[in-house]
């Protein structure tokens, strides 16, 4: 009976340690990384095209939260994508940020960057 226990005990460590190891693998979520602009990035309206532009982000700006994002990200190509991929990634979406806590506006993935 003791070594049943053991045996038990033992298994669930084991898959504990595996899950762990698999969920340290993974990035965080987009929504969970901090981004800069890569230069000085429009602050629009809306996420739809043509948007009127409502502000500015000055260039080097650090501390940026993405809100929300369309499309949405595919959060295993963002997990387990390299730099290449964030960057295509950003690239095609536009995303409603915020800047110290305050929503700014929508700006294009193209003009941010993690940090």
């Amino acid at each position: 009976m003791l070594m049943r226990i053991a045996i038990f005990v033992l298994a669930h460590v084991l898959f504990l340690g595996v899950a762990v190891a698999i969920a340290a693998a993974q990035g965080a979520s987009p929504y969970d990384t901090r981004f800069e602009t890569r230069h000085d990035a429009a602050v629009m309206a809306g996420p739809e095209e043509g948007s009127a532009v409502t502000g500015q982000i000055a260039d080097g700006t650090e501390g940026i939260v993405l809100r929300w994002c369309r499309p949405e990200f595919p959060f295993h190509e963002w997990a387990f994508g390299g730099r290449d991929m964030h960057r295509r990634l950003l690239d095609e979406r536009v995303c409603e940020v915020s800047v110290n806590g305050q929503v700014a506006g929508f700006v294009r993935g193209s003009d941010l960057a993690p940090e």
